[in-house]
């Protein structure tokens, strides 16, 4: 398995449940919520997660990462998810051919790092962009959004009032 399977398939797969989540709102109010006063909103998670396609494969081509929008509002999240798995679906495993040892100097928070092409995306990015997919889901949901694990994975099916606080299962 290549960088490149492991990297562009899961990838397009979060700019497809962005917009997913996104089309079952009744209205934007959840995108503006957080889970923590000092937190990014749902829609910023959103555009960070999106960010991390761009900031994943583009230095694994040996790419600088292109400025991208940051707007947390609806039709901008959905562009930009649209861009993202555009440009996913741009790419060939021949774009990725040496980026498993290829060196990437990155900024994590306030820490730079350098690590190889395989670590950067395994360890760092693919683990980043999932954090901030997920974290703005459960923040939607928080907010009280009418979304389900279905409309993250676009896997899991579930009968409707299916409540998991009364079943006491443990695989969902």
């Amino acid at each position: 398995m290549t960088l490149f399977d492991v990297t562009v398939p899961p990838l397009k797969r979060l700019t497809q449940a962005i917009p997913r989540l996104i089309r079952k709102l009744d209205d934007e109010g959840p995108l503006g919520h957080r889970l923590a006063e000092d937190g990014f909103t749902g829609g910023e998670h959103f555009c960070v997660a999106l960010g991390y396609v761009a900031r994943t494969v583009m230095p694994l081509q040996g790419d600088d990462v292109p400025d991208l929008p940051f707007d947390p509002s609806a039709g901008a999240i959905v562009a930009l998810a649209q861009d993202m798995h555009f440009l996913l679906g741009s790419l060939t495993p021949l774009n990725f051919e040496g980026a498993e040892a290829r060196e990437i100097t990155h900024v994590a928070g306030e820490a730079e790092l350098t690590q190889t092409g395989q670590d950067y995306a395994l360890l760092y990015a693919l683990p980043n962009a999932q954090f901030h997919l997920t974290l703005g889901y459960a923040t939607l949901r928080a907010a009280g959004a009418n979304v389900g694990k279905g409309d993250l994975d676009g896997f899991h099916v579930y009968s409707p009032g299916t409540n998991f606080a009364q079943r006491g299962t443990v695989s969902h």
